[in-house]
């Protein structure tokens, strides 16, 4: 009776360091997960051209961002708040929330902070596949998000990034696109009006379609083509003058290339063939990268500032880069 007693005592004792054992084991994985990090992060800073002027940009700053959860990574569209925090859109629905890490001189240094959520459909439920390609995000003069999906393509509105989806456009003329190259880019102006950009085409010579969504009313463009690059994402510039335009390519020799382009807002109207002028051209590495989602903003002395980020695919051989650049004029 005795023995039987004192059982509990030591199967508790055990179970006790047990889980300090597995607290310090997880404890030692994440310093090992979070050093190897900044090693990484500053081996590919070094490897980078910062401050140095590349065509029409300067690049100021280059961060590598990891984390160990499943959910992180894909990473298809930018949007940034005033108080340096931003959001990342997953092309699987998912969102990460984080903050830029800036040092004195404004050039981007770090990230801190992640909170992963995922976004919710009309019931209120996640939302689940076919639904979840989504693919740009931005947030509207209303203060709503605004995310735009591929392969059920439509533009949709959520009053808040935890909120029901409001699906808000859902044109006739997306049906033809490809399942994976439909609204890759998306954008909203400050009249409401909504832009849009198909990342394939079937007609080289024309370039890739665009719409101009204004209520009932939509109206098409196109953006011309240059090579084999291909649009990702398109941001307005803090002043309203200058549409951006991100772009990719990809080949089996070459890998991965980007481009970063703009034309004035002022060329958007319906029937144009727009020819946006190149900025920055980076065929080779440490910058190129699978480059989808792009942001602007600007310093304290009202310069522009782009922020593009890459998509990992969820491979451990692709990199979620985050780079930083200045425009020069």
């Amino acid at each position: 009776m005795p023995r039987r007693g004192r059982r509990p005592v030591i199967q508790k004792s055990v179970i006790r360091r047990l889980v300090l054992l597995a607290a310090l084991v997880i404890a030692l994985a994440a310093c090992a997960f979070f050093a190897q990090k900044e090693s990484r992060t500053a081996q590919m800073r070094q490897t980078m051209p910062l401050g140095q002027r590349l065509g029409n940009l300067t690049l100021l700053g280059a961060v590598e961002w990891s984390s160990p959860r499943a959910d992180f990574g894909g990473f298809s569209g930018l949007e940034l708040e005033e108080d340096g925090a931003f959001t990342a859109l997953t092309d699987k629905g998912h969102y990460a929330r984080a903050r830029l890490k800036l040092d004195p001189t404004g050039a981007l240094i770090g990230i801190d902070g992640l909170d992963v959520a995922r976004l919710h459909g009309a019931d209120g439920a996640y939302l689940q596949s076919p639904n979840t390609d989504s693919e740009a995000l931005r947030r509207g003069p209303d203060g709503a998000w605004y995310v735009s999906f591929e392969h059920m393509d439509r533009i949709s509105r959520f009053s808040a990034l935890d909120a029901p989806e409001e699906v808000i456009i859902r044109d006739p003329g997306l049906d033809a696109l490809n399942d994976n190259g439909g609204l890759e880019s998306m954008m909203v102006l400050p009249d409401g009006r909504f832009i849009g950009i198909a990342e394939i085409t079937d007609d080289w010579k024309k370039g890739y379609e665009g719409w101009i969504f204004d209520g009932e009313q939509v109206e098409t463009f196109r953006l011309a083509r240059h090579g084999w690059f291909a649009p990702t994402d398109i941001a307005l510039g803090p002043n309203g003058e200058w549409v951006y335009v991100l772009e990719r390519r990809f080949t089996l020799i070459g890998g991965f290339a980007m481009r970063i382009r703009r034309f004035p807002l002022t060329a958007l109207r319906a029937g144009a063939k727009i020819d946006a002028a190149l900025l920055l051209d980076t065929p080779a590495a440490p910058l190129t990268e699978n480059m989808e989602g792009l942001a602007a903003t600007s310093d304290k002395q009202g310069r522009t500032i782009l922020y593009a980020i890459s998509d990992d695919n969820f491979l451990a051989l692709q990199r979620t880069l985050l780079l930083q650049f200045r425009v020069e004029n």
